[in-house]
């Protein structure tokens, strides 16, 4: 008889980080409980690296409080303390400015300007020039341990040639930068722009699953039991 396996508390909203972490862990192993909140500190006023990692970091920490309090407050709901895990993660998108200063993109406005903001970011900040996708993650467990960590992968796009402005505008008609860091999704027709990753690409996608594991067997997880 398979021994009750550990539970993954997945503190997020995002259908592919859903999709990333099944690929380590079984699905009726996975609850998905996003964050009460949608309140998060914003990165405004911040534009060096040392700053935006530490405003990142605490986005993912935050979130992951709520979630552990969510689990504590619903008693119907049985949790080995000792084994459970809750992650969660925020990504962002790094760009430079022309000063050097650092800018972080979220994602496009939700009104009919959406288009406009995508379109100058991918002549300002994409074409022919190098950005940062950055992902922190926090994995704790009910009992007090946490592990968190913040990852980036360098994410570099193809320079302008002919047929670059009717790519932008075949993009934008697809939909796809709506509700996307950045603008963009490497995963998805986004990819065509993309000339080359150094780093891990899941990364960019939203969740890093090499540090992923790291994390959670410095927790004493046992993913490969898991998955027995």
């Amino acid at each position: 008889m398979r021994s009750c396996p550990t539970t993954v508390v997945l503190g997020s909203r995002s259908p592919r980080r859903l999709e990333l972490l099944q690929l380590l862990i079984p699905a009726d192993s996975i609850r998905v409980l996003p964050p009460k909140s949608r309140q998060e500190s914003g990165f405004d006023g911040l534009d060096d690296w040392p700053s935006i990692e530490s405003r990142l970091a605490e986005i993912a920490h935050t979130k992951c409080d709520d979630v552990l309090a969510q689990l504590k407050a619903q008693s119907e709901i049985e949790i080995d303390e000792q084994s459970a895990a809750v992650l969660t993660a925020d990504t962002i998108i790094v760009v430079s400015e022309e000063n050097g200063r650092l800018r972080v993109l979220g994602q496009p406005p939700e009104d009919d300007t959406w288009c406009d903001v995508v379109r100058d970011w991918f002549h300002r900040y994409y074409l022919g020039r190098t950005h940062t996708a950055a992902t922190a993650i926090c994995v704790a467990t009910p009992a007090g341990r946490r592990v968190e960590r913040v990852v980036t992968s360098r994410v570099t796009f193809h320079d302008v040639d002919a047929q670059t402005e009717s790519r932008i505008e075949w993009y934008l008609a697809t939909g796809e930068s709506q509700g996307k860091a950045g603008g963009y999704a490497l995963q998805g027709a986004g990819g065509v722009f993309i000339a080359a990753v150094e780093g891990s690409v899941n990364n960019v996608v939203g969740l890093p699953l090499r540090e992923l594991l790291s994390a959670m067997s410095e927790l004493g997880i046992d993913v490969a039991a898991i998955n027995n």
